[in-house]
């Protein structure tokens, strides 16, 4: 459950992050709660004080201020850091209006009560917070007791300092604790995705992400103004599962995705598009550069050694000119056919074919000049 802890770098951030985002519409509501609930202390004011004094109706009112901070800071970012220090330090500005509100009472019997409450409302909303920022928060209450005790001068300090501390320290280990349980909820939505997303033996993507980052009608002209598309089946792979039986078939799918990736850089996306075909989708590529990557691709599987035989892929390139992305896969695919059909372990460029050399192959159609 503290796992959490040895948390470093990105990782950190991305976990406390999405931590914020999954509990920020719970921190707003417990927010807004707790201000009407500030404000409508005016009726217990008025009971203790059997009247209703102007200094207590408006320092009851200014709550509205530390709110709209907090909503117009909602409204403009969603960093962690930011939102969760503005969202602990209104729950102490409320403490600070208590505080104060309680000075012109003459029965202050009650604050300890309030105290601990705000505790709990601090709890409520740390769960949105890092722990060590929940940690100093509740820690600053023990500040606020001896605020108050300024004004209000308590006979019993000790037992009302004694008292918090514990509870605080309690809510502190408390906060761990739901930190622990929402980080095995991270990783459990972290390994769904994953899984929605990526080929469970490659673990490079499926058509899901695909689809997933695409525009409407299929366009990814938003994503780069150069891309090019690369299609890759593995030459004679009946043959290897026949020789050397599914498992081994798998290890060569496995190594060639390895061998792929490894040729790619950190933008660029690699599917796999089903059996022993990938498509790798370069970003800001341009039509020569294209064609180098997938050569690169041919030779590092032909060169390298996977452990089980020699293999080779052929590869069909195609530069993406805008519109439904699935047309220029085809066009890709066409180029693959061609490869194919003249002897394997190639690459065709979609491109540099013309209509003698697709009909050669059997395809109807013609290349685009």
């Amino acid at each position: 459950m503290d796992a959490f802890l040895k948390l470093q770098g990105k990782a950190k951030e991305e976990f406390y992050q999405a931590k914020y985002n999954y509990y920020k519409r719970f921190n707003l509501g417990i927010l807004f709660v707790a201000s009407v609930m500030f404000f409508i202390l005016l009726v217990p004011d008025w009971q203790v004080a059997e009247q209703l004094s102007w200094q207590t109706l408006l320092i009851r009112s200014m709550v509205i201020i530390p709110l709209a901070v907090v909503v117009l800071a909602y409204r403009i970012t969603s960093n962690y850091r930011i939102m969760s220090v503005i969202s602990l330090v209104m729950v102490h500005a409320i403490i600070w209006g208590n505080i104060w509100a309680g000075s012109f009472m003459t029965d202050q019997s009650y604050v300890n009560e309030g105290f601990l409450f705000v505790s709990f409302i601090l709890l409520l909303v740390a769960f949105s917070a890092p722990p060590f920022y929940a940690m100093v928060a509740q820690l600053g209450l023990i500040a606020n007791i001896l605020l108050a005790d300024q004004l209000y001068h308590f006979p019993n300090l000790a037992v009302i300092l004694s008292f918090n501390i514990q509870v605080i320290l309690l809510l502190c280990l408390l906060d761990l604790v739901i930190t622990g349980f929402y980080y095995d909820h991270y990783i459990t939505r972290k390994k769904l995705e994953f899984a929605l997303f990526h080929d469970p033996l490659t673990q490079v993507f499926n058509r899901r992400q695909l689809h997933k980052v695409m525009g409407q009608g299929h366009d990814l002209s938003f994503l780069s103004d150069a891309i090019a598309i690369v299609i890759m089946d593995v030459d004679h792979f009946k043959q290897v599962n026949d020789s050397y039986g599914h498992d081994e078939g798998d290890r060569i799918l496995q190594f060639v995705a390895d061998c792929i990736r490894h040729c790619l850089r950190g933008p660029d996306m690699l599917i796999r598009w089903g059996g022993e075909e990938f498509v790798a989708i370069l970003f800001d590529c341009q039509p020569d550069q294209a064609s180098r990557v997938a050569e690169r691709i041919r030779t590092s599987v032909e060169k390298s050694v996977n452990g089980v035989c020699k293999i080779t892929v052929s590869l069909g390139v195609a530069i993406y000119q805008g519109g439904d992305c699935f047309e220029t896969i085809k066009k890709a695919d066409q180029a693959l056919y061609v490869a194919k059909h003249s002897g394997r372990n190639r690459v065709v460029c979609y491109e540099a074919l013309d209509r003698e050399a697709l009909e050669a192959a059997g395809i109807s159609g013609h290349a685009d000049a």
